[in-house]
């Protein structure tokens, strides 16, 4: 209840009202909602831990280096919740090859970024090493160098292709392996650009990634992805008895 900007407070009557004053009345049935006994805190007030804890935010990897190429497919790997359950089930007594040690070495890392807000990777990145010596290299100052997401991508992909078996009951050969769910097909069609009269083939090509690369005509992912569906390449020609430009066109997806 208010009056000339005065409020009537639950215990007590405090207003001081005239003839033919004018009182406002607002209310609801149920109990007027309690001041919160811990103070909001907004997002701008947080420091990093609270607001990943309060955004729901991944566990951020301590770059060691011109590592952040191998931190962004970590974290794309981390994000795929079949993958991290797949890995929680993954059991091994003695990692004595390449494959084995970092399949281990992923299962251990995802297991500390449930549980912390900044991760130092140092044992995957070592194992990672050790398997690939070609990510090894260090420049004049004793650093690593940057290196290709994407080669990276390909070879931790390999590696859990390998030794990661999937959670099924069935015992198809597609269901013995976890990282076959995420396989696609291409009905993909070649033409001899040079040699029209030449019978076009028709093949089938799996993938485990679409491809969009970046360049002055790119300026949408979409745009990006078709234009590797549709390439140019050179062949030899059985036709022409000589190497011919070939066209390649993704006709379907399988």
């Amino acid at each position: 209840m208010m009056c000339k900007g005065g409020i009537l407070k639950d215990e007590e009557w405090n207003l001081q009202t005239n003839e033919r004053a004018t009182i406002l009345l607002l209310g609801t049935k149920k109990e007027v909602p309690q001041q919160p006994s811990e103070p909001v805190k907004f997002i701008e007030d947080m420091n990093e831990i609270e607001m990943a804890t309060a955004l729901e935010l991944p566990a951020g990897l301590t770059n060691l280096g011109n590592t952040s190429y191998l931190s962004a497919t970590l974290q794309c790997l981390h994000a795929v919740p079949e993958l991290r359950s797949a890995l929680d089930s993954f059991r091994v007594d003695n990692a004595d090859d390449n494959s084995l040690a970092i399949t281990w070495g992923l299962k251990f890392l995802f297991t500390q970024m449930e549980r912390g807000s900044t991760i130092t990777p140092i044992i995957l990145f070592q194992t990672f090493y050790s398997a690939f010596l070609q990510f090894s290299q260090t420049g004049e100052n004793g650093t690593y160098r940057q290196q290709d997401a994407n080669e990276c991508w390909s070879e931790l992909l390999k590696m859990l292709q390998r030794k990661l078996p999937a959670i099924d009951n069935t015992e198809s050969a597609d269901a013995k392996e976890q990282i076959k769910k995420y396989r696609g097909a291409f009905e993909v069609k070649m033409s001899c650009s040079e040699s029209p009269e030449e019978e076009p083939t028709v093949g089938k090509e799996n993938f485990l990634q679409l491809s969009c690369f970046i360049s002055p005509e790119v300026k949408y992912m979409l745009s990006g992805l078709k234009s590797k569906m549709n390439e140019t390449s050179v062949k030899f020609s059985e036709s022409l008895g000589r190497d011919a430009n070939y066209s390649r066109s993704v006709s379907s997806v399988i």
